[in-house]
């Protein structure tokens, strides 16, 4: 159902999911186009919808549930980065607590946009508004300023080389105690972000089962150089609605929705690619047979995918390397459909990737 909601450039409009569902159907903001996220317990989920982005607010750990935003190259200006201090947010209701500055301050995590601050830099107040502490979220170091950013950069490039429109929802997945900053803010195991890639102008309607989304799944760890890549970290919507137990993209209609959460838009070219993966023969009936240069004693994982992006296979194995400090190994495909392929094998530092054809 169409969602929609009354917005001026000065109002802020807030609510409870639960007690305001009938004032949702009949309401209207380009953040929440694809539909609003909603689980089975709407108890904690506080909507706020800016003119900037839309939210839900989880009181009980005092952070997003999910931070949904438009985003196109129109978002992008030149107004400096807002130079004070993160904004505590006083348009939460005055039982709720109120997350400070201070509360991140010595606690080893950065204060993690989720809403990008250069991606709200047409006008000063849209730039300050990506400094509320509600579109805030711990995220380690190594993730906010290498991992999560080089997703944010290919966003950024799609908006501005490629003139596309993106609608994103992002957010944290939280273990049953999770640990807290200051005793008040809830750090995630890790993190979630949902890209769906329009042209620039369209809207949910103009969605089929071939528009590309990127969907990640990002570990709040130490990265090192290797792992910063955001392509590693590919993933499906289903495999994020299972582990949030939220419903995304709901106003797509329901049989686009099913194909396109079902995939793993990275294909083989946007993988981290290497030319020294050899495939023969290929065409391949029975056993393919692969040679890549390789390391002692290091577990591998092979995927092989199709070309709907569904993972067929995904197996880990300790593969021996020979003399040559290659490994050669065989595949057996017997099982496969005639058909092509990409097959994936990374060890967690190296990633080479090709295509074969399944034949008869």
């Amino acid at each position: 159902m169409k969602k929609t909601f009354i917005l001026s450039a000065l109002f802020v409009f807030l609510c409870s999911i639960h007690e305001q569902k009938a004032q949702l159907i009949h309401s209207e903001s380009i953040h929440v186009e694809l539909g609003i996220p909603l689980d089975n317990n709407a108890s904690n989920d506080y909507l706020i919808i800016r003119p900037q982005y839309a939210l839900s607010y989880n009181s009980e750990l005092n952070v997003p549930n999910w931070i949904s935003w438009n985003l196109h190259r129109g978002w992008f200006g030149g107004v400096p980065r807002y130079s004070g201090s993160f904004i505590q947010d006083t348009s939460l209701p005055a039982e709720f607590y109120r997350v400070k500055h201070s509360d991140y301050t010595n606690s080893g995590y950065d204060r993690g946009h989720m809403v990008r601050s250069e991606e709200r830099t047409a006008t000063a107040e849209d730039n300050k508004s990506t400094f509320l502490l509600t579109n805030i979220m711990p995220q380690t170091p190594t993730l906010n300023q290498q991992t999560w950013l080089s997703l944010e950069f290919e966003c950024e490039r799609l908006c501005k080389d490629q003139n596309k429109e993106l609608f994103i929802v992002a957010g944290g997945i939280f273990g049953a105690n999770p640990k807290r900053l200051n005793t008040v803010v809830s750090v995630p195991d890790s993190y979630w972000k949902i890209v769906v890639i329009l042209d620039s102008g369209q809207r949910v309607s103009d969605i089929t089962p071939a528009t590309k989304v990127i969907a990640v799944l990002m570990k709040n760890e130490v990265y090192t150089s290797g792992t910063t890549d955001w392509k590693l970290y590919s993933t499906t919507v289903n495999a994020i609605e299972e582990k949030t137990g939220y419903d995304f993209l709901s106003d797509v209609p329901k049989e686009i929705q099913e194909m396109i959460e079902s995939k793993n838009f990275v294909s083989v070219q946007e993988q981290v690619e290497s030319t020294t993966l050899m495939i023969s023969p290929n065409p391949v009936s029975n056993q393919l047979g692969i040679v890549f240069p390789g390391m002692v004693s290091k577990q591998y994982e092979i995927q092989i995918i199709d070309m709907m992006g569904r993972i067929i296979t995904n197996d880990n194995v300790e593969l021996p390397v020979d003399a040559d400090g290659m490994i050669r190994h065989q595949i057996d495909i017997r099982y496969l459909p005639q058909g092509a392929y990409s097959l994936i094998i990374g060890n967690g530092m190296n990633i080479y990737s090709s295509v074969f054809m399944k034949s008869e």
